[in-house]
């Protein structure tokens, strides 16, 4: 309430206060039953000594203020949680004074998972206590020197990767007790490190400890430990060993077969139908084919949680939430409004599964204007069969079953409509992708005996069911 008159009427014009020869302050009427006439006594005199006023400042440990000096409206200062960081932090905050304690005690080492001093995020490195620790089942807490020495003092040849977060190194360590160990002793691990000038760093390092900390799932990638040192935020994962689909798919090397491609779809499908249908749904908002990794085998698993957010609550269709993401993948009503559903993941995947088609990437501005967008360019030409042979990855050499292509056509558009409503559920993508992968070609002796004296129309014929031209080919 603070020093709040309560004097019944707004018209006050000359009683004195004894410590004051200035009139009171007019006050404002206010529509509130605290308003109703109470002795005078209580707004012309302070309290007299040994006595509790009427109306008792509220305990902040501050000094009361005189009726002639009213206190200014002071913000609330409440404990912020990792979603809701403070845009701006006044420098005044870094020292508080004797008369200015905090309500509540700074998190200390031991602190809850993931409830380090939020409310400074984005004030900057200083805001920041040097360490922390975040109490996380099965994880390790690394030290900065111990992923020092893995990673031979972060030098450049042991650095695999670069993005916004920061940068990625390899490092080895200990099977069993993941201490750092040398070069090709034990195992290899990936090492994140953040960039100290990025803003959203801290807040990414959170949501990847928040989610992969507890997650464990073949198609997830594994966290095996952090470390929150001297102002640094690192990530320790384990590591696979080739690396990203996106090298895989847009680079000059061996091109991927399209069972390979199948596979890497339908586990990238599982990994996402896991987070979407956990106890609180995991949107992943940042689906693309850098973030699909590849252990030797080919085993696709999705990695970078640091946009990851949890799905809406309490019947709502959607979160609203600020636009991150990637251009080309992110879902066009989320980029256009802010509203973030679960099925924005769907349209992600559609652009993914685009890209493992066409080998081409969702934006390019080297292709002719026309072609620029994967998505626009590719659409009125997924609706004709005839056309999307043409539109197939070259390095594929026609080694694909075209109705597979062409069922797999339809889905991508499903999976691309403008009203997410109408996009399928992950788990609808991935029993159509299961049943993609048993369409296999005819053997060339059966096609032949088929085909011979037969027109077009015959070769074509079962396009519309995926069982038309099955075999017991594996």
């Amino acid at each position: 309430m603070g020093n709040f008159c309560p004097g019944g009427s707004s018209t006050v014009q000359h009683e004195h206060s004894p410590v004051s020869t200035n009139p009171l302050p007019v006050v404002r009427r206010m529509q509130s039953p605290v308003n109703e006439k109470l002795p005078p006594a209580l707004v012309a005199m302070p309290p007299g000594r040994g006595l509790k006023p009427k109306f008792p400042a509220a305990e902040t440990g501050q000094k009361t203020r005189s009726v002639n000096n009213p206190p200014r409206e002071k913000p609330l200062q409440g404990t912020r949680s990792v979603d809701n960081p403070p845009r701006e932090r006044s420098s005044l905050q870094g020292t508080r004074s004797v008369d200015n304690q905090p309500r509540e005690k700074t998190p200390e080492r031991t602190s809850p998972p993931l409830k380090p001093p939020a409310e400074k995020l984005g004030g900057g490195k200083k805001a920041l206590p040097p360490s922390g620790k975040i109490v996380t089942p099965n994880l390790k807490m690394f030290t900065l020197d111990e992923l020092k020495t893995a990673t031979k003092n972060f030098r450049p040849e042991s650095m695999i990767g670069e993005g916004g977060f920061g940068q990625v190194f390899k490092g080895w360590v200990d099977e069993k007790t993941l201490a750092p160990s040398r070069v090709g002793v034990g195992i290899p691990v990936a090492v994140k490190k953040s960039d100290p000038d990025s803003a959203q760093g801290l807040h990414e390092w959170q949501c990847e400890v928040r989610f992969l900390g507890k997650f464990h799932h073949p198609n997830l990638v594994k966290l095996l430990g952090y470390c929150w040192e001297e102002n640094q935020f690192l990530l320790v994962y384990e590591y696979l060993p080739k690396g990203s689909l996106e090298n895989h798919l847009f680079s000059k090397g061996e091109a991927l077969t399209w069972d390979t491609r199948l596979k890497i779809a339908i586990e990238a499908a599982q990994g996402l139908t896991f987070l979407h249908n956990s106890e609180k749904s995991v949107i992943y908002r940042d689906f693309k084919a850098s973030n699909i990794l590849l252990d030797s085998n080919f085993n696709a698993k999705l990695s970078d949680f640091g946009l990851a957010k949890h799905g809406p609550i309490n019947g709502f269709s959607h979160v609203t939430t600020r636009v991150m993401g990637t251009h080309g993948y992110a879902a066009p009503e989320y980029m256009a409004t802010g509203h973030l559903y679960v099925r924005s993941d769907v349209y992600g995947f559609g652009v993914v599964l685009l890209e493992l088609l066409t080998g081409l990437r969702a934006l390019d501005p080297t292709r002719p204007s026309a072609q620029q967008n994967l998505v626009e360019w590719a659409k009125p030409v997924l609706t004709q069969k005839k056309k999307i042979q043409k539109m197939m990855d070259p390095r594929l050499e026609h080694k694909y079953p075209l109705i597979a292509v062409v069922r797999t056509a339809g889905l991508i558009l499903r999976c691309l409509e403008a009203d997410p409503k109408n996009r399928p559920p992950m788990d609808d993508v991935l029993r159509e992708l299961d049943i993609v992968r048993t369409i296999r070609d005819e053997p060339k002796e059966e096609k032949r005996k088929r085909t011979t004296g037969g027109s077009d129309k015959n070769r074509t014929n079962g396009y519309g069911s995926p069982h038309g031209r099955r075999t017991g080919r594996t």
